[in-house]
This record gives structure tokens, sequence and C-alpha cells, in this order.
């Protein structure tokens, strides 16, 4: 399935559907038992889209895939161009994995430093510890800490990673070239009986595909750019689900509308409903944009403007604002 990841359907000036931002379609589809081979399902269907000559893009799935083997789902998708938006159960949040003393904390690659309140901000708002505002705030503060790119990861899929230190985002004690820079993030590493950490003693290193591979995302977890990624593709599948399943059309929940036994017999009938579903959701999308001057054929449907629910409140009933 696919979207603009980019742009939401919002409306032109003149009420009309942009006709640059395209529906929600499927691209392909594989049918097996559910929960079944979850990763083996989806890589036949990006392999048949990689063949057919589209581009990758931003992937976000349910947590079956991301829980799969990470050398039969993860670092496939990495290496066909993917970039995968995850989220994650609650006892895989916090501290993920480590490479060379950096650590792997919900997706990204940090300093081994950083203060813990942050690595255990989701964790801590699953516990009700705190609240929604100061996990925001928090996830906002691990960017001075998160390791920074040196350049883009070269064809086996390893990556040179610098210090934020390093890379101007923090202050290090263990680097005094790096103090001295006002607001930004003061690091204080534990001292150790061994020595600083490899990422501690250097300038960069090098990441490997297999390092973190399993939990390893695109994006910061919780963050504004993840929260617009993952819910826009999320909530466009389970959009098209209902689409495909409603009982005046396609009907694909229901069992009667494909009676013939067989999973090869199934997936074909099943193909040519959701291709159906697919012609029936563009032509209505089509039906809606003003094209060449012409007024289209069909009204949009979008919400009605509302009022806040606080303007219903009779005057006299709210507390002043002083």
């Amino acid at each position: 399935m696919t979207r603009d990841t980019e742009h939401d359907a919002v409306l032109l000036d003149d009420g009309t559907p942009n006709p640059d931002v395209l529906p929600v379609v499927v691209l392909g589809v594989a049918l097996d038992k559910p929960g079944q081979r979850p990763a083996y399902n989806g890589m036949k269907v990006l392999n048949r889209l990689q063949e057919r000559g589209y581009k990758p893009g931003y992937l976000a799935c349910d947590r079956a895939y991301n829980n799969s083997e990470s050398a039969e789902w993860q670092i496939p998708v990495r290496a066909m161009g993917y970039k995968p938006v995850y989220d994650y159960r609650a006892d895989q949040l916090g501290k993920q994995d480590g490479t060379q003393g950096a650590i792997l904390v919900e997706g990204r690659w940090y300093c081994p430093s950083m203060p813990k309140p942050l690595i255990n901000a989701t964790v801590d708002l699953h516990a009700e510890r705190i609240n929604r505002e100061t996990w925001v705030r928090l996830i906002a503060a691990r960017r001075g800490y998160r390791l920074m790119p040196k350049q883009n990861a070269d064809a086996d899929g390893y990556q040179r990673m610098m210090c934020p230190a390093e890379a101007g985002k923090a202050q290090c004690s263990l680097k005094p070239h790096t103090m001295g820079r006002g607001i930004l993030p003061l690091v204080d590493p534990e001292p150790s009986p061994v020595g600083p950490v490899k990422i501690c003693r250097q300038r960069a290193i090098t990441v490997s595909p297999e390092a973190g591979a399993k939990q390893w995302q695109a994006l910061e977890y919780g963050g504004p750019e993840w929260q617009k990624i993952y819910f826009r593709l999320r909530n466009s599948v389970e959009g098209y689900n209902g689409y495909a399943k409603n009982p005046l059309a396609e009907a694909i929940e229901a069992a009667g509308s494909r009676r013939i036994r067989g999973i090869a017999a199934q997936t074909i009938l099943l193909a040519f409903q959701l291709a159906h579903a697919n012609r029936r959701k563009i032509m209505k999308w089509l039906e809606t944009l003003a094209l060449g001057g012409e007024r289209p054929r069909r009204r949009t449907h979008h919400r009605r403007k509302t009022k806040e629910p606080g303007t219903w409140t009779p005057t006299g009933h709210l507390p002043s604002a002083a």
C-alpha cells in the first residue's frame, strides 16, 4: 500500500482536492494464515514492487514485521533502500542495543553518557511516572546526544557515525576542544577503570548494518517527524482496510464474497477485489478534481468547520483569564 508521506489530503483554496496528492492504493498483496511469515510475505511484495520500478521510501508496518528475524526483514528492506519507521512493544523501549560504546535507544544511536531520564523517557511515560508534555520535552532533548552521520551508508550498509560533541551538538570533558560552546548539552561521562569506550576515544565509528538491526529505524522515535510519517502510513493502512471491507462494495472481510477453496484461488480473487477497490477509489478521487477549468462531478467530502467546545459555554461559567 502506498501514499504520499509528505502531504496530507489538504483541500485547495476552492475546496477541491490537490491533484498532486494521490489517493492511497494497494500495489501488492500476499495471502497467508494470520500472523504467519510476515517477513517472507512482506519481502515477496517489496521485491515485486522493485521489479516493477517503484522507488523505495518510508516503510511503516505493524509490530509483527519489526519483531521478525533481522536477516529476514530489517536488513533486507534497508538494503533495498527503504527507510523503516517502527513502533515498539512496552518491553522493547529504552536502551535496546549497543556498539563500540554507542547505545541504541528506541531505534537511534546515542552517546553512552546520555542522561538516564532521557534514555528511559518512554518507559517512564508508559509507567505513568511522567506526563506526555514532559515526555515530549525529554524526547526533544535527546537530539543533543545523538550520533550524527559523517557520510551516507556504503553499498554494504556500513556507515560512519560521529560523536555528537565532535559534530558540534554537545560539549564533552573527554574532548576538551569541544568545551565552551555555550548552551549546548554538557556530557558527563562516568569514570571507568578501563578508560573511555571507542566512540569517546575517536571522532567517529563505523556502524555495521547488523548492529542494532532489529530495532534500528530512520526517524527519532516519538519526534514530530516520526509522528507525522508513522501515523500517516499506519492510518492509511487501517483506512483502506475499512474501505475495502465495505459490505456494500468489495466486502473483502466476508468469506462469502470468495466462494472457492484453496489459497491460490483465494489470492487471485482477493487481488481482483483489491484492484476493484483501487479503481473505485481512484474514480471517486478523479470526480472530485477541478481540472481544465471544469467543475468537479462529485462533491468533496470533508468535515464541517466547528467552534471550539469552550465557545459554547455560557458567559459567567468560566473563570476569568486573569
